[in-house]
């Protein structure tokens, strides 16, 4: 089998699903948000972990229920995407687990999430084929809440994967926006407030690229209260127009997001782009 590029989007959509598969234990559970994790898995996965070797999503919601009262935090030191030998994408991570029980008790640990395979699927999110996790040790660490990151972050790389496509589908966006959202691109004099001139921007300028790439950088994320985050990133970005000319430029976001936990992701509710570095030839 010819093994294809693996591109940046892929790699935004393997980080989308990693953060996402967190949060379902860092806010308490219910029905539909245990859904929205049975949708991230093949139905055949392979959960292997210190309990043991899991098949199939049949008892999934079963084992969630020793979780109930716990609060759990996943902190997410490094991820590493690869595309394997049958095309689908390998991951390797690293974080640092932290648990309080319901008796008091906390724990805090490293693990090493040694083999984790996601299956492709044109134009759809890939779906957690196999999860192997290794213990790694203990760590001497406080708890602090990690689902604003996580959460924020499965946003910002399912974003970016749209932004990718460059197919100017208006669609996939509708999920990550309010109904009211605004937003100030650089490109833009005035602010993108409906769905309609965000699809006339979609079918602009990223119509004349072949290729699109995002980096992030510098990525914070602050509570402002239960529901509501602030999230600072800079994108460095890189693309190859139609023409074969290779372009860089950085940009500086500034987000308002809204959180529902029951929705499949948190939206923006205004997005603020500057630019860092100016548009300019990549060398």
């Amino acid at each position: 089998m010819e093994v294809s590029k693996l591109t940046t989007r892929d790699q935004h959509l393997a980080k989308v699903q990693l953060y996402r598969w967190y949060q379902l234990y860092e806010r308490p559970m219910n029905d539909q948000r245990i859904n929205n994790q049975l949708e991230m898995l093949d139905e055949n996965i392979t959960m292997i972990n210190a309990s043991g070797e899991f098949k199939g999503t049949k008892d999934y919601p079963k084992r969630l229920k020793v979780y109930d009262g716990w609060q759990n935090a996943h902190h997410i030191k490094s991820i590493e995407v690869s595309l394997l030998e049958d095309n689908s994408i390998g991951l390797k991570a690293d974080l640092h687990y932290q648990n309080i029980k319901p008796n008091g008790e906390n724990q805090s640990y490293a693990l090493h999430y040694n083999d984790i395979r996601l299956e492709k699927f044109v134009g759809d999110l890939p779906k957690f084929t196999r999860v192997e996790i290794v213990p790694v040790g203990p760590t001497d660490e406080d708890f602090e809440d990690a689902y604003p990151t996580n959460r924020t972050k499965s946003l910002m790389h399912f974003w970016l994967a749209h932004m990718e496509s460059l197919d100017g589908n208006v669609n996939p966006f509708k999920e990550l926006l309010v109904d009211n959202f605004k937003l100030h691109f650089s490109t833009n004099n005035a602010p993108i407030v409906n769905i309609d001139d965000l699809e006339k921007w979609l079918n602009g300028t990223p119509k004349q690229l072949k290729e699109s790439s995002h980096f992030p950088e510098n990525f914070s994320v602050k509570v402002i209260s239960e529901k509501e985050y602030e999230v600072d990133v800079d994108f460095v970005w890189e693309g190859l127009t139609k023409e074969n000319q290779k372009l860089t430029a950085t940009t500086t976001h500034h987000w308002v997001v809204q959180d529902n936990p029951n929705d499949r992701f948190a939206k923006i509710k205004e997005a603020t782009i500057t630019q860092k570095v100016p548009l300019a030839p990549l060398k």
